[in-house]
């Protein structure tokens, strides 16, 4: 017998509802054509001053090719007692158009993390992360000295997993009863945690063979850029440098922020002009025009020092260390290539020594249209995606070995495993 299909969410609403967000909806499509037709005339202006290269087809050769991706269960197991969230990392080998590492039992590995039911989610989503992100980098490392690779592709940025560290590096996980995969093998603390992760993501970045490919994009350097010409907001897009890409760029072409900028490495700066824009504005009001750009990145420079600093230095750090951190985080080069007609341009950070000239061509000869990323990129996403009801099936078979523990009282483990909502499973 066929399994019914699940209705839409719409369908699920009481008539009345139905009907109010079909209203909304077509007077927000109203809003929204006003809004693009708006930026299209922008866009058009944009375009004479932005300058796109085309990818060279000269370097194109068969490469051996490791890719490696992580996942984190979407949703934490909420229950009575505990917190429980699940992780996974893999890696793939491709060696021209075949895989050759089917088989190979190293390439996969998963963990766990259980906490009790108390405290921030949040914190236990950052420890979760890191720990996803600990096991992508051991396996990263692993595969290339096992394959020799020649390009070594990462899903997201070198340093993404900085954000919001700070929050989770004083605390020992003992403390907090949290247990988990190589949690105490050296691993006791946020700090011990997030150092291991940033030395191993220093050594591949330095390793002359890993690019990083960038799917979530937050950055607003050709924002900050437009406001850096009159410092007024009626000068933005209000759009993250990945969109406004899209409506600029054709396939096979790509954007060095080092032609806009002057630097590859500066767009976090340009960016801090729009994030940080209202306090900038009051530091130059009173400077003169042709020093107001190296004041404002002097201030953002200040505070994307902090951040850094704050999340990735222990307490009491030197000067020196502070420093080599922060110029190592913000140190990679970011490129924007359009690998697909329907999507919008990938984007990746090239690791030291890598030749742009050897990646691009690559990019572009393994490119799905469909989601405008490389091929291996979304093979190994596909592999280790994980279904948000993971965590508590993982929960429930936790639940289901305590319960044949003749040890135990089973009233008592039922308590620790209930739905933490009685109205509602997870």
């Amino acid at each position: 017998m066929a399994e019914a299909e699940e209705g839409s969410a719409f369908s699920k609403l009481p008539p009345r509802l139905q009907e109010s967000f079909f209203e909304l909806a077509d007077r927000a499509a109203g809003r929204v054509s006003e809004f693009l037709k708006r930026e299209e005339e922008r866009f058009r202006e944009l375009k004479t001053v932005l300058r796109f290269r085309r990818v060279p087809k000269e370097g194109l050769r068969d490469l051996r090719i490791g890719v490696v991706d992580g996942s984190v269960s979407p949703k934490l197991s909420e229950r009575l007692g505990f917190r429980i969230g699940v992780y996974a990392a893999s890696y793939m080998v491709f060696d021209g158009d075949a895989i050759i590492s089917d088989g190979d039992e190293d390439a996969m590995e998963a963990g766990y993390i259980i906490s009790p039911q108390i405290g921030s989610p949040l914190h236990t989503k950052k420890i979760l992360s890191l720990l996803s992100t600990l096991l992508e980098r051991k396996l990263a490392l692993r595969c290339m000295e096992k394959y020799d690779v020649d390009l070594m592709l990462i899903d997201g940025s070198f340093y993404g997993f900085r954000t919001r560290c700070s929050e989770i590096k004083d605390r020992r996980f003992r403390d907090l009863g949290i247990e988990g995969t190589v949690i105490g093998e050296g691993i006791e603390s946020g700090w011990d945690l997030i150092k291991e992760v940033y030395e191993l993501t220093r050594t591949l970045k330095r390793s002359g063979k890993v690019v990083a490919v960038i799917k979530r994009i937050r950055t607003s350097a050709i924002d900050g850029w437009l406001l850096s010409r009159r410092w007024s907001l009626d000068d933005v897009l209000n759009r993250n440098d990945r969109a406004i890409l899209r409506g600029l760029m054709k396939v096979g072409e790509y954007f060095d922020y080092a032609d806009l900028l002057g630097d590859g490495t500066r767009h976090l700066h340009y960016s801090g002009l729009k994030g940080w824009f209202h306090e900038i504005l009051r530091i130059i009001k009173d400077e003169p025009e042709d020093n107001k750009l190296r004041k404002a990145l002097e201030h953002v420079e200040k505070k994307l020092r902090l951040q850094i600093t704050t999340d990735l230095c222990p307490k009491g750090a030197s000067d020196q260390e502070k420093e080599e951190v922060y110029r190592e985080v913000i140190s990679p080069r970011r490129l924007y290539v359009r690998l697909s007609p329907y999507m919008p341009p990938a984007c990746i950070e090239l690791g030291e020594g890598v030749d742009q000239d050897l990646v691009l061509p690559y990019l572009v000869s393994v490119a799905n249209p469909a989601t405008g990323l490389p091929f291996p990129i979304d093979l190994i996403d596909e592999l280790i995606s994980f279904d948000r009801r993971l965590a508590s099936e993982f929960a429930d078979e936790i639940e289901a070995r305590l319960l044949l523990n003749s040890e135990l009282d089973a009233e008592d483990v039922y308590g620790e495993f209930e739905s933490i909502n009685p109205q509602k499973s997870e």
